[in-house]
């Protein structure tokens, strides 16, 4: 048998340790550790120092593609790899699971019971037991199979929606939200913008039976008011109307006849021809009919009649997961002998899921929750749960910032878990921030000393205690106490406040009779998780008022006051920004359009007679037309994963020769995607309007991205950097004023990195913008104009404001936040002393 040569066998000193050799995945600049198996390791550093490059994107990776590789070569051409990471050797690797941020599925039917698994063990539950008694009502027991308890499949969804449960149509009240206003002066949203063509005989039809239109909608003839909303029939309407041309030089005039459609039928014709995006727009004037056959569930029959524990299977995916888990607990106690040989081992493994989504923190999800519809905290915690559900021993668990999303009261049982997945044979490697999570690791692996081309160095590789002794290490001088936290000046209220409020607010779990937050402040948004911080910045605030700012009324909201005073409206999220490679910072922020129209006004351009399309990667005429402006090409490697490589054309430059013989600042526009956005806010300074672009994507943190990195490439809080990058520069050199939205904006920072962020929000308040967020990290609440806290619990627990104030009132409280809060004012750890739980590793280590 022939040997494995020596640069691949396994010393036996290295059998107890994951060995990486010259890694240089993204920014890693040749990165060599020695990492011990069977331990918590924590990879620490600043926001783009490299961690997760080197755990998930070079560890994971590594290990995925060699499991890949011992299927059928069949099999392999199904199934989408990874490209192969950029190392030399990895010794001492077995098999992996990771868990990172990324929204993989964006798939409606995703749900809380699918990620996890649940649903598996349900059907099989609901179709198995009632066939082991007689007398099963509803379906006929003896034929049932788990595709029956399946909403979507064709035995299991309802047969009149399909699964849907039920169509959207528009709603009278939602076109019509102001009735007792003129119909084009602010009684209809839907009129008050030239949204279709049914809009042009409105007009005629009110001029062909005399009907004012300046008198108030409601004050209008019955007939008239129900023809605008449901259609003339039959009856045919002549109109006619001006226009002008595109560059408002002149006008044309534009004839039509026909019936009128009605509002209620246009707004159902464009919702069902428009995009995906665009639907979302015609979606404030409908609403969800539930279908009478399932009452809206998109259930069949069985699922609604099939009982166990009195419970059909449509009522209990409306529990939530404590809830579930009590019922699992009724269902045990009435199984018969016989049941209890099928469904004890079923009612075992689904208490252990249940059990473990209960100490992650998302107890409060209800099983129907959609993936879309979760925090990432949430989604990232369920996708965790469904991956630790195993009992397999020596697997290498990967998670990335487990603890986001997460209040301090909530992260105790992370520890526990972890160090559970250790005790039983696992290593654990885990990309943190959280001092105090990291304290409590038994190795450190430290990268930096900066981001981007700064960073990608190992710092320091050892023990807590050591990495707290690293001069050169961000994350040491935290875990030595010595870091600084997040500062800033308050903003106070006076007697001039003005305040935003929203009354009789309802959705998912909150409901209050009044919200309201002061206008030209920072207001935070706190509660344990679960308690609908989320739902009330996204779907109270951020639909309350984008519907006021429109004219317009949502659901879940009486009334908006106080939006006069302000001109628009940022939901700043984690989404992905783009989800093809040719989007990027600089095509994001159309900082590369005036970089283009700098190009094409150099005097080599004119010469050679290109305008600005030319230096566009995304268009034809100076792209490299063989890899098509991407600078590689994706050779299909059949059941090999694809590989990437330089255009051998352009070499990879993206562009012509001709184009790249044209030089702005002896640069070429290769040369300028290449930069990192701080080298570009030092070298490209006029124009003024890109110079603030540079400017605020250095400010929110994002110095280290080059502008042409990829958007696939970024995280979801780098996303959301860009993002709020965006909205420093409308609310910075705009006249009007906003509110700027963001869920959990710090997760994913380094405390090293949160002041930044603090300082960007400074920024849109110091222009007269107001600012809300939902965060968890107390440190940046505690330094808020406003709190609104919300609890006392998760889910039906929570959802009511417990307390409202400016932070140190809030502090004076009996929350599960003011106590939190009180440990901030008296400068004390949240989760205990950093500098406690090194000593008690050392003396643990010593014993």
């Amino acid at each position: 048998m022939p040997s494995l040569s020596p640069e691949y066998r396994t010393r036996p000193d290295d059998a107890g340790h994951i060995e990486v050799v010259g890694a240089r995945t993204h920014n890693l600049r040749n990165v060599s550790a020695r990492i011990p198996r069977g331990r918590v390791i924590a990879f620490t550093g600043v926001s783009g120092s490299g961690k997760t490059s080197l755990a998930i994107d070079t560890i994971h990776s590594e290990a995925q593609l060699r499991y890949l590789e011992g299927l059928s070569p069949f099999v392999r051409q199904y199934i989408t790899q990874r490209n192969r990471p950029k190392v030399d050797r990895i010794l001492g690797l077995g098999a992996t699971l990771a868990v990172d941020q990324r929204r993989l599925n964006y798939n409606p039917r995703s749900t809380v019971a699918t990620i996890t698994g649940i649903d598996g063990h349900l059907g099989l539950l609901y179709s198995r037991l009632p066939t082991l008694v007689s007398g099963a009502g509803g379906a006929s027991a003896g034929t049932l199979s788990t595709a029956h308890f399946d909403q979507y499949s064709p035995e299991g969804s309802c047969p009149e929606c399909h699964g849907v449960g039920g169509a959207w149509r528009a709603a009278e009240d939602l076109i019509i939200t102001h009735p007792a206003l003129p119909l084009f002066d602010g009684a209809s949203p839907w009129f008050a913008k030239w949204r279709s063509g049914e809009h042009r005989f409105v007009p005629a039809l009110a001029e062909k039976r005399g009907i004012d239109l300046s008198r108030p909608w409601n004050e209008l003839p019955q007939h008239f008011r129900h023809a605008v909303l449901h259609g003339t029939g039959d009856e045919v309407i002549e109109a006619s109307f001006e226009m002008q041309n595109k560059n408002k030089t002149g006008k044309w005039t534009y004839s039509d006849s026909g019936p009128m459609r009605g509002a209620l039928a246009e707004v159902e014709r464009v919702a069902g021809a428009a995009g995906q995006s665009a639907k979302q727009r015609y979606f404030a004037y409908m609403r969800k009919s539930p279908c009478a056959t399932c009452g809206g569930t998109g259930y069949g029959e069985a699922a609604r009649s099939v009982l166990l524990a009195g419970v059909s299977y449509q009522q209990l995916a409306d529990f939530d997961v404590h809830g579930v888990r009590h019922w699992t607990g009724e269902v045990a106690a009435e199984l018969t002998a016989m049941q209890k040989e099928v469904g004890a081992p079923l009612l075992q493994a689904l208490e252990a899921r249940l059990k473990l989504l209960e100490r992650l923190g998302v107890a409060h999800v209800q099983l129907h929750r959609s993936a879309s519809s979760l925090s990432g905290g949430e989604l990232q915690r369920t996708r965790l749960a469904a991956q630790l559900s195993t009992d397999l021993t020596g697997i290498t668990f990967v998670l990335d910032e487990p603890g986001t999303g997460l209040h301090p009261a909530d992260k105790a049982h992370l520890l526990d878990i972890a160090q559970e997945l250790r005790d039983a044979g696992n290593t654990v490697l885990v990309v943190e921030h959280d001092p105090e999570l990291i304290a409590r690791a038994d190795w450190v692996v430290d990268m930096g000393p900066g981001a981007g081309r700064l960073g990608g160095r190992l710092l320091a590789s050892g023990p807590p205690a050591e990495v707290a002794r690293c001069p050169e290490s961000a994350t040491g001088r935290y875990l030595a106490q010595q870091g600084p936290r997040v500062r800033r000046e308050n903003r106070p209220m006076t007697g001039e406040t003005r305040w935003l409020t929203l009354r009789d607010v309802t959705a998912h779990n909150v409901s209050a009779t009044e919200i309201r937050l002061p206008l030209g402040r920072l207001t935070c948004l706190t509660g344990v998780s679960g308690s609908g911080k989320s739902s009330l910045l996204r779907d109270i605030l951020g639909a309350g008022v984008e519907a006021a700012l429109d004219g317009g009324v949502v659901d879940g909201v009486g009334g908006v006051s106080g939006v006069d005073q302000v001109q628009w409206l940022a939901v700043v999220d984690q989404n992905p920004i783009g989800r093809t490679p040719r989007s990027n910072p600089a095509t994001y922020t159309k900082a590369f359009d005036i970089i283009r129209k700098l190009f094409a006004g150099t005097e080599r351009a004119r010469e050679l007679g290109l305008g600005a399309s030319a230096f566009s990667f995304n268009a034809a005429g100076g792209r490299c037309e063989d890899c098509a402006g991407y600078g590689r090409r994706l050779v299909n490697m059949h059941f090999l994963p694809d590989v990437w490589v330089v255009c051998e054309t352009c070499e990879g430059r993206r562009f012509t020769p001709e184009i790249l013989s044209v030089t702005y600042q002896g640069m070429t526009i290769d040369d300028i995607l290449g930069l990192t956005v701080a080298e570009a806010v030092q070298r490209l300074t006029e124009p003024a309007q890109l110079a603030a672009i540079l400017t605020a994507l250095d400010q929110v943190g994002l110095g280290y991205l080059q502008l042409g990195q990829s958007a696939t490439d970024l995280s979801g809080g780098e996303a959301q950097r860009l993002k709020l990058a965006n909205a420093i520069q409308r609310g910075t050199h705009g006249r009007s004023r906003g509110l700027v939205l963001l869920d959990e904006p710090v997760s994913g920072l380094h405390p090293a990195d949160i002041q930044r962020m603090v300082d960007a929000f400074e920024l849109l308040l110091h222009a007269g913008n107001t600012v809300a967020i939902a965060e968890h990290d107390l440190h940046v609440a505690a330094c808020s104009d406003w709190l609104i806290d919300l609890g006392p619990g998760a889910g039906a627990a929570g959802g009511r404001v417990v307390a409202e104030g400016v932070p140190a009132d809030v502090a004076r409280g009996d929350g599960v936040t003011a106590g939190y809060l009180r440990r901030i004012e008296h400068g004390e750890p949240l989760l205990g002393t950093a500098a406690g739980a090194l000593r008690e590793r050392a003396d643990n280590a010593a014993c």
